[in-house]
């Protein structure tokens, strides 16, 4: 084990605990990203990561992910199902067109590109993105920059087009379900299960085997029991983990050799729009739904940072967090599908 491991996690978590301070979106996984990447300038070269912690990285963001989904939100599913179906075709089909686009007109290869394109999470894509032969940092940098771009452009703009009111309270929350009394216990088994779904997809070499597995055991968990939970601390050090470990393969040289992903940021600013603007009409036409309901659903942004302002806005955010949890999990689950079959 590489010896400089230890101190590029405190590098890291450092860097994750000051920016998170600073309330930006997903302030822990930035924070910790460009420390670890100002640590390996320090000392030269990049880190190696061992592939165990890399899994254990996993199946943190897939408990994260998979707690949201409740027995209410399989109820929900009822009267949701056509809009999420109609979701996740339109997105996973855009994302599909745009990967040939991004690697046609850019230095990419195209494995590199579908990822790219996904409207996934920024540390769930690039932690799997290495494990099909996709340039990583290249992932992580796009990604980075289409959350950041998404949650500062997007909200305001839709908020001026729909001529949505701005409302006079913020309501913020964070962690998980839990029965409120036995919150360290309900974590635990909450934690046992995501790692043995994590861990048994991972040893049976399913693709994404170990953020799919977690969130599918995370999952089963919360339907049988409705107990699943995680403090706040865990999400933190989730994105951390995963800042840190994104970081670990990034070096000042890869951040000035970035000028090569100038065109495929303009192509994934296009698609952005064309995925919003798409997708948002078919589920406006298709299902009914409201245009802000309908373009805050379809906008790619991350759950807990567009469910926050979308109930800021006084929208449907139950319904938009119930689609945008099934964007997250059908991109996870159904992307490396995909990428295998042009591998």
């Amino acid at each position: 084990m590489d010896l400089l491991l230890l101190p590029l996690h405190i590098a890291g978590g450092t860097g994750g605990v000051f920016v998170k301070r600073l309330r930006l979106p997903a302030g822990a996984l930035v924070g910790a990203m460009l420390a670890s990447l100002l640590y390996n300038s320090a000392i030269g070269r990049t880190v190696d990561y061992p592939m165990n912690l890399r899994v254990v990285m996993q199946v943190l963001s897939g408990l994260v992910i998979g707690h949201r989904f409740t027995r209410s939100d399989v109820r929900a599913l009822k009267t949701m199902f056509v809009p999420a179906v109609v979701l996740v075709v339109s997105m996973l089909t855009i994302n599909w067109i745009f990967g040939y686009i991004i690697a046609s007109f850019s230095e990419l290869d195209l494995v590199t590109a579908l990822f790219v394109a996904a409207p996934g999470g920024v540390s769930d894509l690039a932690l799997i993105a290495i494990d099909f032969g996709a340039t990583m940092e290249h992932v992580a940098l796009l990604q980075l920059f289409r959350f950041v771009f998404v949650v500062l452009a997007f909200p305001p703009l839709l908020k001026w087009i729909l001529r949505i009111p701005t409302p006079t309270e913020v309501t913020y929350s964070e962690g998980g379900n839990g029965n409120g009394g036995n919150r360290n216990i309900d974590f635990l088994l909450t934690l046992t299960s995501a790692a043995v779904g994590g861990v048994g997809f991972y040893l049976l070499k399913i693709p994404a085997g170990a953020i799919l597995g977690a969130i599918i055991g995370t999952v089963v968990f919360n339907l049988v029991t409705e107990r699943a939970y995680y403090p706040p601390w865990a999400k933190t050090t989730a994105q951390a983990g995963a800042g840190t470990y994104i970081g670990s393969k990034i070096t000042i040289q890869v951040m000035i050799a970035s000028k090569v992903l100038f065109v495929p940021a303009l192509l994934l600013i296009v698609e952005l729009i064309v995925m919003a603007l798409v997708t948002g009409f078919f589920l406006r036409t298709i299902c009914k739904m409201s245009w802000p309901t309908a373009l805050f659903s379809a906008t790619p942004a991350g759950i807990q940072e567009i469910g926050l302002i979308s109930n800021e806005m006084g929208l449907e955010t139950p319904k938009i967090v119930l689609l945008h949890t099934v964007r997250v999990m059908s991109v996870l689950g159904f992307l490396p599908f995909l990428v295998q079959l042009v591998m």
